[in-house]
């Protein structure tokens, strides 16, 4: 029974370290199901060693499905089927947010295979689960943060618009956070997914559900990455920048798992509608609307506070202010993204087609209601005029 007026904070159990994969051995699992990306985990040896792992421990485990794509709301049948099939105590996700995403949706409907698509993506409305089988997430990417999460982010493929689960039911049991495994991400995706974690801590940072568990994972998130996202993208070798930015993605996906994410996410039908990656999406958005933000004296004092608290230059509040975003616009040049939604490739006729709908969905979205300054539909529509031709804020 939940109280009102008590705060409520839920993580995956986790388990970090250079060499963590092992702990699948300890799980107890009987009949272990794999999800996962075979053409990079695969091609890694990653699975091969999961499963031969699974194997000393006593486990039958079998690679049950391939996710290779951003999942579609069509994808989650198809996996639940080939659960209910295979029947497994354990489900493994190894790979990115969507892998892992995947994985929670697959696992809902394996527990439950009456559920519709309608009751599915009600909030907060998933019966309970871990009657049949428990979750463990090894996230491949230090970005997503979905290893500890409550959401999971599907396309309808229908009209490409982002539909999302929410429930704490759906947070991993086991977050199992290897180093090693980001090693083998090229620069590309450590930059995108790395800007992902970004946005997630700066958006709870100042959402209007933050509190100071999740203020102090975010701050810490965002130290981290400012310090090391650069290192990492350089140099993939570097195993201090890489376990760096390993915790920092976990600890910005504890920060919106306890405190939520904002604007800048509720905007991201660009991704699913243009093809542009989730984390790319949200490094274009997040200066325009950190700029909109300056509007609400809290998120104000907030991103003040933290430029110094990272050491940035400035005196007054604003002038601290506008320092942080320039900080994310300057590591976002440096790690070689679009810092416009037409420098990433959207012709002006695709966009203005779209714009509309986008318009709608993002309005309507909780993270926009809740964002430090709720935009009006108006400004939204402002807001990606402004992301698409790139035009900054006049400081």
């Amino acid at each position: 029974m939940v109280i009102k007026g008590l705060k409520y904070f839920k993580n995956a159990e986790i388990v970090f370290g250079w060499g963590a994969i092992q702990h699948v051995q300890n799980l107890g699992c009987r009949r272990a199901a794999i999800l996962t990306d075979k053409r990079s985990m695969g091609r890694l040896g990653f699975v091969e060693r999961l499963v031969s792992l699974l194997g000393e421990s006593g486990a039958d485990s079998d690679v049950i499905i391939s996710i290779e794509r951003e999942p579609t709301t069509e994808d989650i049948d198809a996996g639940a089927a080939e659960l209910s099939k295979f029947n497994p105590d354990w489900i493994i996700a190894l790979g990115g947010g969507a892998v892992i995403d995947s994985a929670k949706a697959m696992w809902v409907l394996y527990e439950h295979p009456t559920l519709t698509k309608e009751q599915l993506f009600v909030p907060f409305a998933v019966p309970r689960l871990r009657r049949k089988a428990r979750l463990v997430a090894i996230p491949s990417t230090s970005g997503t943060g979905s290893e500890t999460s409550c959401a999971a982010v599907f396309v309808e493929p229908k009209d490409r618009t982002k539909r999302l689960i929410l429930s704490f039911e759906i947070i991993p049991d086991v977050a199992i956070l290897d180093p090693e495994i980001p090693t083998t991400m090229p620069p590309q995706v450590t930059a995108s997914s790395g800007m992902d974690a970004l946005s997630h801590a700066l958006e709870s940072y100042v959402y209007a559900l933050s509190n100071d568990f999740s203020e102090a994972a975010a701050v810490q998130a965002t130290r981290l990455i400012l310090e090391n996202l650069e290192k990492a993208y350089r140099d993939g070798k570097d195993k201090i920048a890489r376990e760096k930015m390993h915790y920092a993605a976990t600890l910005a996906g504890i920060a919106i798992n306890n405190s939520g994410t904002g604007l800048a996410h509720a905007m991201d039908h660009i991704g699913p509608r243009f093809g542009i990656p989730h984390g790319v999406a949200c490094a274009i958005l997040l200066p325009y609307v950190m700029e909109f933000n300056l509007g609400s004296e809290v998120a104000r004092r907030k991103y003040a506070d933290l430029a110094r608290i990272l050491g940035l230059n400035g005196g007054e509040e604003k002038e601290l202010a506008l320092g942080l975003i320039e900080a994310v616009r300057e590591l976002e040049a440096t790690l070689q993204l679009p810092q416009s939604i037409k420098e990433a490739g959207v012709a002006e006729e695709d966009f203005f087609a779209s714009l509309d709908l986008m318009v709608q969905h993002s309005h309507q979205n909780v993270s926009a209601r809740l964002s430090p300054r709720p935009p009006t539909p108006l400004e939204v529509r402002e807001l990606y005029l402004r992301a698409y031709h790139g035009q900054q804020l006049k400081s």
